[in-house]
């Protein structure tokens, strides 16, 4: 099996090692058992990360391209899909504690006439929608890939190149509203695309340049993250393939998923630091506003964040239609993130769970040293 991974090596003030090569060869093979119960995927990488006790690691096994030799690194790029959704939702949070925003504006104060008009045709009641609703998918609002037409369309012509409008419409058409605003919870990526257009409007930038702004990549030293198709792809960075079934996605055209619901290329260094930094209130100005984007919404879903266990542990963070996750646990001041390059692969979940697992055990070892 071919692997890569680094350790930091840690210590105590007296200098008794903490973590070191062993801990290191139980998350690869964390990794590889993953990948041989999963050999549809080429590769999977992953970060671990306690920054209080001094622990940084990533993984990687596999390789890039289903039937190729260059092994995957853990520093390769690839589209994350839905955990763009957490940044989105960040922008917006960071527009409502400078005063631009507000949770409980409705819909028919921050979309175009147009937009509007598509959603009133299918009986959507636009002043009882509010963002605080679309951000935690509350707001009754279905979601265009909920349709098969939307995947025979992808699939027939990976080279689209699809619009947010568009989107918005084929929703509308396809499908009805499932519920009042407030009423239950049913996840929409359509919600998120309108969430994008209300930056746009906003800010009056475009999309992806707006959340790195509002989010402050920079500061929180994300090098490898950047918005498909509306910024410059960094040189340096290198792209693991990803697949749907027997589909090489990796060349279809990112509007398929570009705006709002998905967008960001990262890798899971990046996407685990991004997800510590803002759970720890490195992120917004006021302490309240993480604790809102923690608390309000429903289960499992908050504000741009899921809510579940990890080895029964409470984690925050979110998921990615391509397998991709990124989570935080307080409780453990630890953050696991990963990649798994074929959709069809078990959930990551499972493999963040495995993560958290070794990791908690190594930790309450070194704590009864």
């Amino acid at each position: 099996m071919k692997r890569f991974a680094w350790i930091v090596i840690c210590t105590l003030p007296f200098g008794l090692m903490l973590f070191g090569q062993d801990f290191s060869d139980q998350l690869i093979q964390v990794l590889e058992t993953y990948k041989a119960e999963n050999p549809v995927a080429p590769g999977v990488s992953a970060y671990v990360r306690s920054q209080s006790n001094d622990l940084e690691w990533s993984g990687a096994v596999g390789v890039v391209q289903r039937g190729g030799e260059e092994r995957l690194r853990p520093d390769h790029v690839i589209r994350i899909a839905s955990n763009t959704k957490t940044y989105v939702a960040t922008a917006i949070l960071r527009l409502v504690e400078e005063g631009r925003l507000d949770l409980d504006q409705n819909l028919s104060q921050l979309l175009e006439e147009d937009v509007l008009a598509m959603l009133r045709k299918d009986n959507y009641p636009v002043e009882l929608m509010t963002l605080e609703h679309i951000l935690s998918h509350t707001s009754g609002l279905n979601e265009h890939p909920a349709d098969s037409r939307y995947e025979e369309a992808l699939i027939s012509n990976p080279q689209k190149i699809w619009q947010p409008k568009e989107q918005i419409r084929l929703c509308i058409e396809w499908l009805d509203p499932v519920g009042q605003p407030g009423e239950i919870y049913s996840y929409s990526d359509t919600g998120y695309i309108l969430l994008g257009l209300i930056l746009e409007a906003t800010t009056q930038k475009k999309l992806g340049p707006a959340v790195r702004e509002l989010v402050n990549y920079d500061q929180l030293g994300l090098e490898a993250t950047f918005w498909e198709y509306m910024e410059p792809e960094p040189s340096q960075l290198e792209r693991a393939h990803q697949y749907y079934a027997d589909y090489d996605i990796t060349s279809w055209h990112a509007s398929f998923d570009l705006y709002g619901g998905g967008g960001l290329v990262s890798n899971p260094k990046d996407m685990g630091r991004f997800m510590e930094a803002l759970l720890n209130g490195r992120v917004y100005k006021e302490a309240k506003t993480i604790e809102h984007m923690k608390s309000r919404g429903t289960e499992p879903y908050r504000l741009g964040l899921m809510r579940v266990l990890l080895d029964g542990v409470e984690a925050f963070g979110h998921q990615g239609f391509w397998n991709t996750f990124a989570y935080y646990l307080p409780e453990l001041d630890l953050c696991v993130a990963g990649s798994i390059t074929n959709h069809h692969a078990a959930n990551g979940r499972l493999l963040a769970g495995q993560l958290v697992k070794v990791t908690r055990e190594n930790l309450a070892k070194t704590s009864s040293k």
